[in-house]
């Protein structure tokens, strides 16, 4: 009679607490988290939003700035232009000859506020409450501003602008306001000032970035750093955002296809990983794309939005721990943020879906009062040398009993609650979702366990969180039996 072979038990770690990975294959890597980020190692919440105001019933959003000399943001809806104060009261103050595409928006120390449309530029004199067409003999193509100019990339023609001194309604056409953007055949898309590098700027080509420095020439105040420039230029001017130290952008040159990119002036890094390369080299249309830089909790984060119809994806990076994450809407669709601005101690945005006027936090715990996607995807769970084993438990910890009643949809009695979907070939399907509820106030029990998972050499396990409050969570163990 043979001897019965002993089973060997075991425990796998399981990443609960993970970011979006991006293997290039899903075979490489499964991981993937929706809506929400790492905390000191635990998954919490992406910031909610809500609903501020309804200023248009049928407009989108295009652009939002907040002036700090004015004390009032400035929006700007399909093609009229609103400031809105304190009290978040919206007050029209002008309108564009445009109603479509990307808006840029900067202010000088003349109580003036340029706005671009890629078309003109709108001079906003808080002041003398005036809204005026500024006489320009060129197509602008975005506008900032630095050392007492506004700047504009000139579309169509291999060169910048610069306006008068505190004066954004006068851009002269001479060799003290014209520079020539030459280090290749290429057509600048933006200038912006690189944060923390005083008298340095960036001008943005399609395929190269130029570092200039204001040396306080009377000719052309500009020089152009001859020894030093970016071989990427940007996918899309409205992907360039600036913040902390840093300038970040979808940058793309006539060798590469694009990637994430990020300057502090004197140094050059890719932030996208080969996964993440591969997935924006599918992309049909990155130019339909636009991004913002914000802070939520001391994580400094780069929110990208590739909203085409045959693209739809948004990605947010986390500086603080140099990771990814995948963003989405309530219909598992692009998230609707545009452009943010911090704004009476907190953020607003401006929606690419529609004319309303959001407030964006991590107060909030729902997309409007509806739920939020909240998923994760863990890491896959295998051996060395591909052999079978029998999943006898799952288990990981969160934080349970501390969701009021109040946040409850009195519509499904049944949430807060995990759902549940494994796989047992490495992710390429899954099974159905078995909803499990969570533990109402009072009932700080912190562990989520499951049991007899099945036979496999490939395990992936999903959860969904639903609910109307906040969900934090962190890793956990996969205990197997061969």
């Amino acid at each position: 009679m043979s001897k019965p072979v002993a089973q060997i038990a075991r425990e796998i770690p399981l990443k609960v607490g993970g970011s979006s990975i991006f293997g290039r294959y899903p075979k490489i890597s499964i991981e993937k988290t929706y809506n929400m980020i790492l905390s000191d190692g635990w998954l919490v919440p992406y910031a909610g939003y809500k609903k501020v105001s309804n200023i248009s019933e049928t407009g989108w959003g295009r652009g939002v700035f907040s002036s700090p000399s004015y004390n009032h943001l400035i929006v700007v809806i399909s093609n009229n232009v609103y400031q809105i104060d304190n009290n978040l009261i919206a007050t029209k103050i002008g309108e564009l000859n445009t109603s479509f595409g990307d808006v840029f928006i900067d202010e000088n120390g003349a109580k003036q506020i340029a706005i671009c449309d890629e078309k003109d530029i709108w001079i906003f004199n808080y002041e003398a409450s005036t809204f005026t067409k500024a006489n320009i003999d060129f197509n602008p193509m975005h506008i900032s501003f630095h050392n007492g100019r506004f700047m504009a990339a000139v579309r169509d023609y291999p060169v910048f602008r610069l306006s008068n001194s505190n004066n954004g309604l006068i851009w002269p056409n001479d060799a003290q306001h014209v520079g020539a953007f030459n280090s290749k055949a290429d057509l600048p898309k933006a200038c912006i000032r690189i944060p923390g590098k005083g008298n340095n700027i960036l001008v943005m080509g399609e395929i190269v970035t130029e570092l200039w420095v204001d040396v306080g020439y009377s000719l052309f105040p500009y020089q152009r750093t001859s020894a030093f420039n970016i071989d990427y230029g940007c996918a899309n001017n409205a992907t360039v955002a600036s913040g902390d130290n840093f300038v970040v952008w979808l940058g793309i040159n006539e060798k590469s296809t694009p990637a994430i990119m990020y300057t502090n002036g004197s140094e050059v890094r890719q932030i996208s990983t080969d996964g993440i390369n591969y997935r924006l080299a599918a992309l049909k249309h990155p130019e339909n794309s636009c991004a913002f830089l914000f802070k939520q909790d001391g994580h400094l984060l780069y929110h990208i939005t590739f909203y085409d119809v045959e693209d739809n994806l948004s990605l947010v990076y986390d500086f603080n721990t140099d990771k990814f994450y995948h963003l989405c809407d309530k219909n598992g669709d692009y998230h609707i943020a545009r452009k943010v601005a911090y704004f009476n101690n907190t953020y607003f945005f401006v929606s690419l879906n529609d004319g309303n006027f959001y407030e964006f936090d991590t107060q909030f715990f729902t997309a409007d009062d509806e739920e939020i996607n909240r998923i994760r995807i863990c890491n896959n769970v295998r051996l060395p040398d591909s052999s079978g084993f029998v999943v006898n438990r799952m288990a990981f910890t969160l934080e349970q009993g501390n969701i009021p009643t109040s946040t409850l949809n009195s519509n499904d009695p049944e949430l807060p609650r995990i759902d549940t979907s494994i796989s047992i070939n490495g992710g390429e399907s899954f099974s159905n979702f078995v909803g499990t509820k969570m533990n109402m106030i009072g009932n700080r029990k912190n562990i989520f366990c499951l049991y007899q998972l099945g036979f496999c050499n490939d395990f992936v396990s999903q959860f969904r969180f639903h609910g109307f409050g906040r969900f934090v969570a962190t890793d956990g163990v996969v205990n197997i039996t061969q």
